[in-house]
């Protein structure tokens, strides 16, 4: 075996052997465990290959009952059988890996695992909700984790001084790849929050109004309207199912900065995707 597979697989080992312990990051009180006769019944269906019911009973042993052991064992069953929240999940502890360790070789084995995950999980994508109870676009999230993992693996292996030039150029791509490298891959908040203000600006649908450090609320609204002009730009991401979850967040995004810059409060009105929490 030569160092270089060596390796993956030697951080894949320390990864998956501490996957799902701990206390789970989504774990949220506000949500009581289902009734056990429910989650037997859903156990049933995940025995008999059922993808949905998998996820399911993972999400419940996960973030609602807090059972590290039992997380990790339906964890595991749900990225085998090709969950793409339990891939999304994994991937994201794999990129938080790679943001914390310094060396490179490191980071392209947690950035490209991450990318790999992410790509399993998206020949289920259907199965992501275009809007979910709590008023979240899980399929733009997902796109969006996708992206910036891919990112990060680029930006790991070239450094961010090509795409630094190109973005000087008006590249929106570009200055979307140099605000992604100096969070994942090169932690800077400062050079972070430049960029990403930079990206938003050229129109990038990803940062538009939508940075860390915002700027004005008119900027905001002229940033999202450019971005959702960006046909082009919005058509190269991917097909048909990937431009409808960005274009619905984006609307959505626009929708509520007009809202709240005007002086309103309470839920802005005319949303694609609105919680049904009151």
């Amino acid at each position: 075996m030569t160092r270089k597979p060596a390796l993956f697989f030697l951080l894949a080992a320390m990864v998956a052997a501490t996957l799902f312990l701990g206390t789970p990051t989504r774990a949220c009180a506000c949500i009581g465990p289902m009734p056990e006769d429910e989650l037997r019944a859903l156990i049933r269906k995940a025995d008999k290959g059922d993808i949905r019911a998998t996820g399911q009973v993972w999400q419940e042993y996960a973030f609602v009952r807090e059972d590290a052991r039992r997380a990790k064992m339906w964890g595991s069953r749900a990225i085998r059988a090709g969950d793409p929240d339990a891939m999304e999940d994994m991937a994201d502890r794999w990129m938080w890996e790679g943001q914390r360790t310094k060396e490179t070789r490191y980071k392209l084995v947690f950035y490209d695992a991450a990318v790999r995950l992410l790509e399993n999980g998206y020949r289920n994508r259907n199965m992501l909700a275009a809007c979910d109870a709590a008023g979240m676009n899980e399929r733009y999230f997902y796109v969006a984790n996708l992206r910036s993992a891919r990112a990060a693996l680029e930006t790991a292996k070239t450094g961010p001084q090509p795409w630094i030039r190109r973005a000087n150029m008006g590249d929106a791509v570009a200055a979307y790849q140099v605000a992604n490298h100096y969070f994942w891959v090169n932690l800077n908040q400062d050079l972070r929050s430049q960029w990403e203000n930079r990206a938003s600006e050229l129109g990038d649908v990803f940062f538009a109004g939508n940075s860390v450090r915002p700027t004005s609320d008119a900027q905001q609204i002229r940033d999202i309207s450019h971005a959702l002009a960006q046909k082009h730009a919005i058509a190269k991401l991917g097909d048909r199912w990937v431009q409808t979850a960005v274009v619905s967040e984006l609307t959505d995004r626009l929708v509520q900065t007009r809202h709240f810059a005007s002086g309103k409060k309470g839920r802005p009105s005319g949303l694609i995707c609105a919680s049904s929490f009151p």
